[in-house]
């Protein structure tokens, strides 16, 4: 019984060193400090364990085994709260780290993707700017040669070579081997 009221006395003093300790420290603990606070905890749950299973056993050496047993477990209950609310202090605290840790490296490994994809986009919208210019300016320019001699031959000069690049591009997607030659007339 002496040692669960220690035990509880001791673990409300840590309670409220940590708290403290977690207020006056702004930079997030190590990684082994975090894990030696994790097993401070779980060292402390299995000892408050222990502690009831002694007291439990010890109640059957009273006449009074029920009183006993009730008041065991009501200390048990009070001392897995402070406990309990020492853990939940750690596990937010540890979520909040793993979650910091855990943008860092997705900032970390978008900060080159994003850079060269931004480039990209930019040198997209360059260039579809210059497009942009260029069409423009060649529809002004047939928009202002429409109907007038000038635009015609520009607009048969345009088709023709439409037609050549056609004609050129059939040619070298043929696979065939052209024909024989016709016979010469007259040998």
């Amino acid at each position: 019984m002496r040692q669960i009221i220690s035990l509880f006395i001791g673990l409300c003093l840590t309670c409220s060193v940590f708290a403290q300790s977690a207020q006056v420290i702004t930079d997030a603990p190590t990684a082994q400090e975090r894990q030696a606070e994790g097993q401070r905890l779980s060292g402390l749950r299995q000892k408050l364990d222990d502690d009831y299973q002694q007291e439990v056993k010890a109640c059957y050496q009273f006449f009074d085994v029920t009183r006993c047993r009730i008041e065991a477990r009501e200390r048990r209950i009070h001392a897995n709260a402070a406990l309990r609310k020492e853990e939940l202090r750690y596990n937010a605290s540890e979520r909040r780290i793993q979650a910091a840790e855990a943008i860092e490296r997705t900032e970390e490994k978008n900060s080159d993707a994003t850079l060269k994809e931004a480039e990209a986009q930019r040198a997209q919208a360059v260039q579809a700017r210059i497009d942009r210019a260029d069409a423009n300016a060649q529809k002004q320019l047939e928009h202002e040669l429409q109907g007038t001699k000038r635009g015609e031959y520009e607009q048969r000069q345009r088709e023709a070579a439409q037609h050549r690049a056609d004609v050129e591009k059939k040619l070298r997607e043929r696979t065939k081997e052209p024909a024989a030659p016709l016979p010469v007339p007259g040998r």
